[in-house]
């Protein structure tokens, strides 16, 4: 009941400042549109991209786009707000509330102008299939539905673990910031990158492969 509370509150605020939610639909649907043209260009003369086919990396990238709905319609939302509170003291009051603390600061704030993210992934799924020139299977679609969640959990926990890190270190206000640098870089194969880089997206923070696993279970079979 109160996750819905949350949700309820959040759509109130959206409502209250309608100016605000209308601009970043339309500021999300310049970075859908965005990513599109961007991958577009960069595959236009070339018919794979290290290992994947123009019409897998579609699909990989509509999955990012999907997944753009937790990390900042959720995620972003309530982790930016945990630096603020510990600086300011809030914090302690909220570790006082009769409700695990973890979950509270987890889901205080959620956003709903994520909508074209979504749309434009489910038509970069649509797009990629038909330069593939097949459809997913049934079992596939399972496997993917049960990937993704599992990719929503480990995204949750690399991301609060890094926002953890305010707790120990005081003046960490940007430290949320990290990993959404990190998620940028998950729309694209980790072969197109340095060594180190790969590394870091692979192994340190597996932001790649949160992506590209799950995606890659829709055209791998």
């Amino acid at each position: 009941s109160l996750f819905f509370r949350f949700i309820g509150l959040s759509w109130m605020q959206a409502m209250e400042y309608r100016s605000n939610f209308l601009t970043w639909l339309i500021i999300d649907t310049g970075w859908s549109a965005l990513d599109f043209l961007f991958m577009l260009v960069l595959i236009n003369f070339t018919h794979t991209l290290g290992s994947w086919s123009k019409g897998q990396m579609f699909i990989v990238l509509g999955f990012y786009r999907v997944m753009v709905v937790p990390v900042w319609g959720w995620l972003f939302q309530s982790f930016s707000l945990i630096p603020q509170f510990i600086s300011e003291g809030k914090l302690d009051l909220i570790l006082t509330k009769p409700m695990d603390s973890q979950y509270l600061v987890s889901s205080r704030q959620f956003s709903f102008s994520l909508l074209p993210s979504f749309i434009a992934g489910i038509g970069l799924f649509v797009y990629g299939f038909r330069l593939l020139g097949t459809t997913p299977s049934l079992v596939s679609v399972i496997v993917f539905l049960w990937l993704a969640i599992i990719s929503i959990v480990l995204i949750y926990g690399v991301y609060f673990a890094i926002v953890a890190c305010s707790l120990f270190v005081g003046r960490l206000n940007n430290i949320h910031h990290i990993f959404t640098a990190l998620y940028d870089a998950a729309r694209y194969p980790a072969v197109i990158f340095s060594p180190f880089i790969q590394l870091l997206l692979t192994t340190v923070f597996p932001i790649s492969l949160m992506i590209i696993v799950p995606a890659e279970s829709l055209f791998s079979s």
